[in-house]
C-alpha cells in the first residue's frame, strides 16, 4: 500500500541557486536582500492547545540529554587513561563501560518512548489510505525540491547570464517517504516529507513536525493546500521531467544565441509542478515536483482529510 524508503537521520541539503526558467548558478549562502522568503514557522511556535500535554511529553523524550551517551563518553575517556598505565586495567574499565552503556540505553529506551496507537474506524481508515496515496504519488517523482527563497531578475543583461530568466529561485532537495517519529512506538506506518530543516510525520490525526527546536502539530484542519506549474530551466532534467522547450544559454534580446559568447548552448525548460502546504499557525511548505501534474494529484488526494 505504501512507497517504503526508510527516511533516517540528518536530511542531506543541496543548497545550490537556480534560476526559475532556471540554470544551476553559483551557490549562495545567504539571500539577496530583495529576496522573497518562504520560511517556516518553528516546532515551537506549533502547538495547539489541545496536543499541549503529547506534545510536552514528545519534547521532553526528544530533547533531553541521553544518558547512555553520557556514560559511553565517560567510560571511553576512563579506559583510554588506564590503558596507557595498565592494558589490563585498560580492557576491564572498557568492558565495564560497554555494559553499563547497554544497560543504560535500554532504560533510556523504555523511558522516552511514546506509544501512540490507532484503532480506525472505517472513514478514518478510508481518509489516512488517500493521505497514504497523496504521498505515494509525491514520492513516486525522481525528484521534490523545496524552495527556499526567489527574486526577480531586475535587468536585461543579468538574465542574458542566467539564460533569459525572469527570476531565480534558490532551492534544496527534499525527500519523501516513510519512517515513525524519534522515540515513537505506533502500529502504522508513517509517511514521512523531509524539506529544509524540518521533518513532517503525516499521521493519521495531524503533523508531528520535528527541528532543531523539538517536536510541534499541526492539525489538518488547519491546513490550506494550493498547486500549479511553472516553467523551469534546467541543465540536466529529472528523467521523468517534460521538456517543453529549449532557450540558449546566453539568449540575445529576440532568444536566440548572443553570439559575443563563446561558451553558449542550449539548455531544456521544463514543465515542474508546484505545491503549497501552509497553515494559519505558519507551517509553510513551498515545493517543486520533476512530474507536472504530481502537485495537483497530491491535493485532490488530501483535501478530503483537510475537510473532514
Amino acid at each position: 500500500l505504501y512507497y517504503r524508503k526508510e527516511l533516517g537521520g540528518k536530511q542531506n541539503r543541496n543548497k545550490s541557486q537556480r534560476n526559475q526558467n532556471n540554470q544551476e548558478v553559483e551557490q549562495v549562502e545567504t539571500s539577496h536582500p530583495d529576496a522573497i522568503k518562504y520560511n517556516s514557522a518553528s516546532s515551537q511556535d506549533l502547538v495547539p492547545k489541545s496536543r499541549k500535554e503529547l506534545i510536552d511529553k514528545l519534547n521532553q523524550s526528544y530533547k533531553s540529554t541521553r544518558l547512555d551517551y553520557l556514560c559511553g563518553g565517560a567510560f571511553l575517556i576512563l579506559s583510554l587513561f588506564l590503558f596507557s598505565q595498565s592494558t589490563i586495567a585498560g580492557a576491564i574499565a572498557l568492558l565495564i563501560g560497554t555494559i553499563a552503556t547497554i544497560a543504560i540505553a535500554h532504560w533510556e529506551s523504555k523511558r522516552r518512548t511514546v506509544s501512540i496507537q490507532y484503532d480506525f474506524e472505517d472513514k478514518k481508515g478510508t481518509l489516512y489510505k488517500q493521505l497514504i496515496s497523496a504521498f505515494n504519488n509525491l514520492a513516486s517523482n525522481n525528484k521534490v525540491w523545496a524552495l527556499i527563497d526567489s527574486r526577480n531578475i531586475g535587468n536585461i543583461n543579468e538574465s542574458k547570464l542566467n539564460a533569459g530568466a525572469s527570476n531565480l529561485v534558490n532551492r534544496s532537495d527534499a525527500q519523501v517517504g516513510e519512517g515513525k517519529p524519534p522515540w515513537v512506538e505506533t502500529n502504522i506506518d508513517v509517511p514521512v516529507l523531509k524539506a529544509r530543516s524540518q521533518t513532517l510525520y503525516m499521521m493519521p490525526d495531524g503533523i508531528l513536525i520535528y527541528d532543531d527546536k523539538g517536536v510541534g502539530f499541526v492539525e489538518y484542519e488547519d491546513l490550506s493546500v494550493g498547486n500549479g506549474t511553472t516553467r523551469f530551466i534546467e541543465e540536466k532534467p529529472p528523467s521523468d521531467a517534460e521538456v517543453v522547450d529549449y532557450t540558449w544559454k546566453h539568449p540575445n534580446k529576440k532568444g536566440g544565441p548572443d553570439r559575443r559568447f563563446k561558451d553558449n548552448y542550449e539548455i531544456p525548460v521544463c514543465l515542474y509542478g508546484e505545491l503549497q502546504i501552509k497553515s494559519s499557525s505558519g507551517m509553510f511548505l513551498y515545493l517543486m515536483t520533476s512530474k507536472h501534474d504530481s502537485s495537483a494529484k497530491f491535493n485532490n488526494s488530501i483535501k478530503p482529510l483537510i475537510t473532514a
